[in-house]
């Protein structure tokens, strides 16, 4: 679920307030609280700017000006955004099918078509690039409903709902936005991996990076080759405790997840606690460390002999970057 007026996506925030800044020749403190004159003035800054050059409901099409409104008046913001049912971008359509509205709750069937290639699939991820964009506290999901090959068409459902529920949000409009597409979902279920516990060591380096500063092995070479987006780099016991780490370097590409157990002759089955070195946020060094994941295991080394490393993988073969956008009113259809 997504709280869609914490949606806006702040990684480009930044980069809008700067030229927000340039444009008004003001400047913005993300510590300090805006007294109500200064909100306001801010808010006349912006209109201003759209008045005198060009009207609110064009303004609401350029997006850092939108991108400031929504942030400051999110309901003023969707009243001058556009209706747009459908946008095309790398020749994929996003395109609103039909809406339902049900009190506070409003469902949307949204279809996706490949216009001139074959790279959509039965299953496709918009890898947690969507933002939903309303006037009001909601909350919404979006999952993919039907894939129809004959004319290479997904079709998902998007459901919003207020967070009040005596809100009406009939005649009220709806955005979302999408950046990326992931297609071409590759499974592989209960693989056994061969490893020789006896050159497992009792003593390894280890290293707590931020952000969240737990306890991982030092980033190490290759020691185990499951496939090329899936290898071990490292293996050893920390604090009573077996880590395996494991090196995605695709999966901040193609969405490469995994997840590590073991099975035991008799069929027992040893879960492992994935420990994560942190996300991405557009640091080369840091974004490779992220790719380094430890699957820890409670289980003694004397013990290891009864069991098999057995994982399950996941990722996707084709990545579309794009700018997709659609406004639509919520209205019966």
């Amino acid at each position: 679920m997504k709280q869609t007026n914490d949606s806006f996506n702040r990684k480009h925030m930044r980069n809008i307030r700067n030229k927000v800044q340039e444009e008004l020749n003001m400047e913005f403190s993300r510590k300090s609280r805006k007294s109500p004159v200064m909100r306001a003035g801010i808010i006349f800054a912006v209109f201003a700017v759209c008045l005198l050059t060009i009207t609110p409901a064009l303004a609401a099409e350029i997006p850092e000006v939108y991108a400031v409104l929504y942030a400051l008046l999110p309901e003023t913001a969707q009243f001058f955004k556009p209706v747009k049912m459908s946008d095309t971008d790398q020749n994929i359509e996003i395109k609103v099918e039909s809406v339902y509205i049900h009190d506070e709750k409003a469902d949307a069937v949204i279809s996706v078509r490949d216009l001139s290639q074959d790279r959509l699939s039965e299953e496709i991820d918009f890898d947690d690039s969507y933002d939903i964009h309303t006037g009001f506290d909601s909350v919404g999901t979006c999952n993919q409903i039907d894939y129809d090959a004959a004319t290479r068409t997904a079709t998902f459902l998007i459901e919003t709902s207020s967070m009040n529920p005596r809100d009406l949000i009939a005649g009220k409009k709806l955005t979302i936005s999408f950046q990326t597409l992931l297609s071409g979902k590759i499974e592989r279920i209960a693989y056994p991996i061969q490893i020789d516990w006896s050159t497992i060591p009792d003593t390894v380096q280890t290293e707590q990076p931020e952000p969240y500063n737990e306890t991982v092995l030092m980033i190490g070479e290759t020691q185990v080759k499951i496939f090329d987006e899936f290898v071990i780099t490292s293996m050893g016991y920390v604090d009573g405790k077996l880590h395996i780490q494991l090196y995605t370097p695709r999966r901040h590409t193609y969405g490469d997840h995994a997840n590590l157990y073991l099975s035991g002759e008799d069929g027992t089955k040893v879960n492992s606690n994935a420990v994560y070195r942190g996300g991405y946020n557009g640091d080369p060094v840091l974004d490779r460390e992220a790719d380094y994941i430890d699957y820890v295991f409670d289980l003694p080394k004397e013990e290891l002999s009864k069991y098999t490393l057995i994982g399950d993988f996941y990722g996707y073969q084709t990545r579309v970057e794009g700018n997709w956008s659609i406004t639509f009113p919520l209205e019966q259809s």
